[in-house]
């Protein structure tokens, strides 16, 4: 597959902060430990085999939120490898959003599983498992019932109230069938 590359700065879409983080910019060095580049990549594995894991506890407890989900093998090894001393987690977040929010999300998930790569053939002694983690569900509407497509702002209106993970999706028809009118309407 022929890619093109541009940078960060190119894109336009990241604020000046990321911006110079990612340029190493000397003023920002106090408020960051490792730098984004493969040297910073190596101290951060060192760093990170000097604390203990529960590795056991971590393991059954993600065998057990996964209990009853048919997953597939890939997932179960990487959880299975998380037991040995050199495997790491590359890890990304985000919190839920309507309609998973901003794309950029999509990016993070896979960068996040790229870095894992990357970094599994410049150290092939260790394992990388990528994680990705999303919010807990007690966010509330404001927070996360919003979303922008085509320059347009769609929101989630409804009167309940608290845990949007709680909420009844009924009165998001209206939302999908304004959407559905502009992308055409969803697959089988």
């Amino acid at each position: 597959m022929e890619t093109d590359c541009i940078s960060h700065k190119a894109t336009g879409y990241f604020s000046p902060l990321i911006i110079d983080y990612l340029e190493q910019q000397a003023s920002l060095a106090p408020f960051y430990q490792y730098t984004p580049t493969d040297e910073g990549m190596d101290r951060a594995i060192a760093d990170r085999k000097k604390f203990p894991v529960d590795r056991a506890l971590l393991v059954n407890t993600l065998k057990a939120q996964y209990a009853g989900i048919d997953i597939s093998d890939s997932v179960r090894d990487n959880i299975a490898a998380l037991t040995e001393e050199q495997t790491f987690t590359v890890c990304t977040a985000h919190q839920p959003n309507l309609l998973t929010g901003y794309l950029y999300f999509i990016y993070k998930i896979i960068h996040t599983a790229r870095l894992a790569r990357h970094l599994q053939t410049r150290h092939p002694e260790a394992r990388f498992v990528p994680v990705y983690y999303i919010g807990s569900e007690d966010n509330d509407l404001d927070e996360l019932g919003v979303f922008r497509y085509e320059q347009r702002k769609f929101r989630w209106e409804t009167d309940q109230t608290g845990a949007v993970g709680r909420m009844h999706t009924r009165d998001l028809k209206p939302l999908l069938e304004e959407l559905y009118r502009i992308i055409g309407p969803p697959g089988e």
